[in-house]
């Protein structure tokens, strides 16, 4: 059985999510992607996660949702689709090492790309 699958959606992974905390939008929570891995919906949302696992560590069952956000990511490549942010963060790694692209000493990016 998938991670998602095991999801009780008691919500807890909710408020420990940055990107939920700043956005507030439920699509964007860890409980709001499993709902969309249960219904078998592949969207560019899976793209706006850090993957910096605190909604494992909030989840009372501990699940890892994401490894399956990394999955339903590569599908999405593999069909083409994939955000304006992630195609540039991709780029700015290849071409500087940084998903900030190219750094000049004492400026601060116009742009930050993460998800």
């Amino acid at each position: 059985m998938t991670e998602s699958k095991k999801c009780t959606e008691c919500g807890l992974c909710r408020n420990s999510c940055p990107l939920f905390i700043l956005l507030k939008k439920e699509t964007i929570s860890p409980r709001g992607k499993a709902k969309l891995l249960k219904e078998n919906i592949n969207d560019e949302i899976f793209f706006a996660c850090t993957l910096c696992k605190s909604c494992t560590v909030a989840c009372p069952l501990g699940l890892e949702l994401g490894k399956e956000f990394i999955e339903q990511r590569a599908k999405l490549e593999k069909e083409n689709k994939t955000t304006k942010a992630n195609k540039l963060l991709i780029e700015n790694v290849r071409k500087y090492g940084n998903p900030l692209g190219k750094i000049e000493e004492g400026k601060i990016p116009k742009e930050l790309f993460c998800c």
